[in-house]
């Protein structure tokens, strides 16, 4: 059974046995991150409607290579059920391992939507079609009533 996560305008579904860290300051952005038992993580960063995301990607791509060297970084669109996104590919080298993530973001008419979710290689190819339907079951709330 999953478990409903539900504050700040926004709902999704995310496996019972993550745990959860919520984020809510009284300035934008407000974020949760839900985070595997293993190396994977799925975090949503939540701004005001008419926030441009371009910003937000650059700085968290920045963010990312302050911490590790040659990121390799695509553009990339998909699509969630029905909704289109757009945002970025990245994969990188921590230790030994490699590191998949992506970055998706959407404009809904109560928010902007910013979410990034990345694992070890191994277990993102596992774990991705989880981080998908938590992306899923957020965006059927956020795009089908406009919260």
């Amino acid at each position: 059974m999953p478990a409903v996560y539900e504050n700040f305008g926004v709902r999704f579904l995310y496996p019972e046995n993550w745990s959860i860290t919520d984020v809510e300051d009284e300035d934008w952005p407000r974020s949760v991150t839900v985070q595997s038992q293993e190396t994977g993580f799925w975090s949503l960063h939540v701004y005001p409607p008419a926030h441009e995301f371009k910003p937000i990607v650059k700085e968290l791509i920045a963010a990312i290579q302050a911490e590790f060297e040659d990121i390799e970084v695509l553009p990339a669109k998909e699509t969630f059920g029905e909704t289109p996104t757009t945002g970025v590919d990245l994969a990188f080298f921590y230790l030994d391992l490699l590191v998949e993530a992506k970055i998706r973001c959407l404009r809904t008419p109560s928010a902007t939507l910013v979410w990034l979710y990345q694992a070890e290689s191994r277990e993102f190819e596992t774990i991705e079609a989880v981080f998908q339907a938590i992306a899923v079951s957020m965006l059927q709330t956020q795009v089908a009533s406009g919260q």
